[in-house]
């Protein structure tokens, strides 16, 4: 079993790439611009304790008897910083308030030097893991920058998630230019999250800390929200008898498995509604799009979006016949998903086969699941070896 994140994290911007950026700009001078050291690093790495700010003050701006090296390669241990931490260094070095300059030997003064150069500089070496900084706004002759991906992925930002739907919901715009939505109908049969999404992701301890704040739960907060993701869930097996089927046992091997690594990971967010088409197929007189609604998805970052799908036979098969149109609606719309960033992962309803009929059959088949969970998570980096 993948053991949980620990004191060496894992990082995407690697060792030598940091270094070589904090080598450059060490090199380039003017480190803090016009600020003191502790100023400086009271900006570029909050996490410092107002002690080590004191500290900073005293050996640097005071007694000058610290190099700038040792404050980069100890103090900010910037090594050991986690991505969005060194990153958001990055963002705060070269923002243009803080006004780095170099010498100007032949008239003996400063010069003002723009943070694009630096920018630049950094840029030649960052690009290497797949990240960049670009201009994230413009303020007069002023240009401030964001650190962003430039892997594969989906573009934009998360407004809402309309989820654990049970029937379609009908939607209506309180103001279509902040994309404020309302539901006018089926209100009570699903769950909106409008919460700004954090850099890392959705996580599974903040959504249920947001269902409990919506629905004023004090106690048993988690059991209550996942009693309300499993009315969700099966709900053609219900119809016919059953307890549950495939997509309540995938939330229970992804519950387990969160429980066994001992660690926050990514929510496992059911029934999802990807696209929305506001008429019926029968009012439009053809169908929109192949589903509106996702099984499950998973988001790891702003652009690592995880699709679940769970494909029973009515995807592939008209009664008990292989259907080729069906075959081809579905992977025509797996293929939409990828071109737009998605990470689509798709389970076939045989693997789930007799696990309602055998405790052996379904301890297998949650022992799967959670291997693939563990690769997932491996994958974006939520667990090590």
């Amino acid at each position: 079993m993948a053991s949980f994140k620990d004191s060496k994290e894992t990082h995407f911007i690697i060792d030598e790439t940091r270094r070589s950026i904090v080598d450059a700009i060490l090199a380039m001078g003017s480190l803090t611009g016009d600020k003191q050291y502790h100023e400086f690093a009271k900006v570029v790495c909050p996490s410092l304790t107002e002690g080590m700010i004191s500290e900073i003050a005293r050996h640097m701006d005071r007694f000058d008897d610290w190099p700038e090296s040792y404050l980069m390669d100890t103090i900010i241990d910037y090594l050991n910083l986690s991505d969005e931490e060194f990153m958001f260094f990055l963002e705060q070095y070269t923002n243009p308030n803080i006004h780095h300059w170099h010498w100007n030997a032949q008239e003996e003064r400063r010069e003002d030097v723009c943070n694009s150069g630096f920018v630049d500089v950094i840029n030649r070496y960052l690009e290497h893991d797949g990240y960049k900084l670009v201009v994230k706004d413009t303020i007069g002759d002023k240009q401030f920058y964001q650190c962003v991906s430039t892997k594969a992925g989906v573009q934009g930002s998360v407004k809402n998630i309309i989820f654990a739907a049970k029937y379609k919901p009908e939607i209506v715009f309180d103001d279509a230019l902040n994309n404020d939505i309302r539901i006018t109908k089926n209100a009570n049969q699903c769950l909106i999250y409008d919460r700004p999404i954090p850099q890392n992701g959705l996580m599974w301890n903040e959504l249920v800390e947001w269902y409990a704040e919506e629905n004023v739960i004090e106690d048993n907060q988690e059991n209550m929200f996942i009693r309300r993701l499993c009315d969700c869930l099966d709900t053609s097996f219900k119809a016919s008898g059953e307890k549950s089927g495939p997509e309540t046992w995938m939330l229970q091997a992804y519950y387990e498995l969160k429980k066994e690594l001992g660690v926050d990971v990514p929510a496992l967010i059911p029934q999802v509604y990807l696209y929305y088409d506001p008429q019926t197929q029968k009012e439009r007189g053809y169908k929109l799009f192949e589903h509106q609604k996702m099984d499950f998805l998973m988001i790891f970052s702003h652009r690592d979006r995880v699709v679940i799908e769970i494909d029973g036979k009515q995807h592939y098969a008209d009664g008990d016949r292989a259907s080729p149109k069906l075959y081809s609606e579905m992977v025509k719309a797996h293929r939409e998903m990828s071109l737009f960033g998605y990470d689509v992962y798709r389970f076939g309803g045989y693997e789930f086969l007799g696990a309602n009929d055998s405790g052996e059959l379904k301890q297998k088949v949650l022992n799967d699941l959670k291997r693939f969970f563990v690769n997932l998570f491996r994958k974006y980096g939520v667990v090590t070896v």
